[in-house]
């Protein structure tokens, strides 16, 4: 039940069968580093998504924000609309005012929120390194 010395000399009372298998573990080809390799040379060569997820995340942005502009204008509208002395036409020229309005509003806070992000002081980033070493 051996092979070239490997394996049991006999399977009696070993609760196996004694067939012996090739090993897994020994590659002399080296099959798999050259697949790996050439996998890695194509993952390499690949455009990074990156670039494209940060448009998407521009885009999806943009989106949000006019959602909540016309959120806004929305219960604006609603609220105009509960007085019943305007017309439509006149509800409908308020709340292109208020859409500018609003649209102006939040770009100037995005804006605003944009700078107050840019730069962090130096006794955060102490701060912030201090609990990192710790």
């Amino acid at each position: 039940m051996s092979y070239d010395g490997i394996g049991l000399k006999s399977a009696k009372g070993s609760s196996t069968s004694g067939h012996i298998q090739q090993s897994l573990a020994l590659n002399t080809e080296r099959k798999n580093v050259k697949n790996f390799l050439s996998r890695v040379e194509k993952q390499q060569k690949r455009p990074k998504p990156n670039a494209q997820s940060k448009h998407k995340d521009e885009s999806i942005l943009k989106h949000l924000n006019k959602r909540e502009v016309e959120l806004r204008v929305s219960e604006y509208r609603d609220t105009l609309e509960e007085d019943d002395s305007l017309s439509d036409a006149s509800i409908d020229a308020k709340c292109e005012e208020y859409r500018k309005k609003v649209a102006l509003q939040l770009q100037k806070e995005r804006d605003d929120e944009k700078l107050r992000n840019a730069y962090v002081s130096r006794s955060k980033r102490q701060a912030e390194s201090g609990a990192t070493d710790q």
